[in-house]
């Protein structure tokens, strides 16, 4: 095995449209001159870094491990940061598929072939699955039962697998697998952000399970160090501390309406499967079982949050409100 690698002088990442990596692309290149940043997506980004070398590649075609590798060689790319991953899921359950598990292997591929050093993926806490019996505080090891409706989470599942025995079979790579649990703050925007951003929010009667949340700084800050330092492994980059449900809400000033589980996903059921494909449950099962995972190692490795589940949340409701003062 080769000794680990420090900084690297050349980073590529995929996914540009994705919430870290614009946010983690203009930190990089504010850390020192002589860093290059490659990146890759099927478009330019409209407001595009011109230090940012551009490689427009589509994951799910069946030449992208080779296109990759070229790119990768040409440019002489050392880590790669892999966030390509949907923001939401579509109701296209195969493209989803092709793009977050077939595109993630041919990435893994065009990183053996040449010669990457690191290999950091963005991975998320709902691969542990909202369960009844789960435990507290889940640690890396624990199973990822995910949710058997849910198609995004089980892609994600089975990417993190075939990662997972690629890297057993190249010990000269690192790779850092970092599962993030939901993040808040002031501009990220997803499908869960918007369900909070309602006025009144509809949740599951009978249930007010603890949540866990991460500050999008401090998610950020843990691709930054995982890019830039030696740490391979599999990390949990959640917050400090859990929140009831009910609380975030009233925290919030929002009003919830809690409906009867049958009642919820009927309502549901036509705008859940035509945006995201799958069934309500998909969803508001989150919001009734426990799946709070345990941070200590990701704490460990990429310094302790700046911000708790409640102070992410708070950034988040008082950023809103601002917003409406503009």
């Amino acid at each position: 095995t080769l000794p680990r690698m420090g900084a690297p002088g050349v980073i590529a990442v995929t996914g540009l449209h994705s919430f870290v990596a614009r946010e983690l692309v203009p930190r990089l290149l504010a850390r020192s001159s002589g860093l290059r940043v490659v990146g890759i997506d099927q478009r330019r980004p409209i407001r595009f870094d011109p230090r940012v070398r551009f490689h427009k590649v589509d994951l799910t075609s069946p030449t992208a491990d080779g296109r990759l590798a070229e790119v990768f060689s040409g440019e002489r790319v050392e880590a790669v940061v892999h966030t390509a991953f949907r923001a939401d899921p579509t109701a296209d359950l195969e493209l989803d598929h092709e793009l977050e598990t077939i595109g993630s292997l041919h990435l893994v591929h065009a990183c053996a072939a040449a010669k990457v050093r690191r290999l950091v993926v963005a991975s998320s806490t709902e691969l542990y699955g909202p369960r009844p019996d789960n435990p507290n505080f889940l640690t890396e090891s624990h199973p990822l039962r995910g949710h058997p409706k849910a198609h995004s989470v089980r892609d994600r599942i089975e990417m993190e697998g075939l990662v997972s025995e690629w890297a057993a079979r190249h010990p000269d790579i690192e790779v850092t697998v970092l599962r993030a649990c939901w993040t808040f703050g002031p501009s990220i925007w997803n499908r869960v952000v918007r369900y909070f951003s309602l006025p009144v929010v509809p949740v599951p009667l009978g249930y007010d399970p603890l949540l866990q949340l991460i500050h999008e700084n401090d998610l950020v800050r843990a691709f930054e160090r995982a890019t830039l330092q030696p740490r391979p492994g599999v990390f949990n980059v959640v917050g400090t501390g859990v929140v009831p449900l009910s609380t975030l809400l009233r925290l919030a000033g929002k009003r919830p309406i809690s409906l009867p589980g049958p009642l919820l996903h009927r309502l549901a059921y036509f705008p859940s499967q035509g945006q995201t494909g799958d069934p309500p449950e998909a969803f508001y099962d989150y919001l009734r079982y426990l799946w709070v995972a345990d941070g200590a190692r990701g704490w460990e490795a990429f310094g302790a949050p700046h911000y708790s589940t409640k102070e992410a949340w708070i950034s988040f409701v008082s950023s809103r409100r601002m917003r409406r003062y503009r």
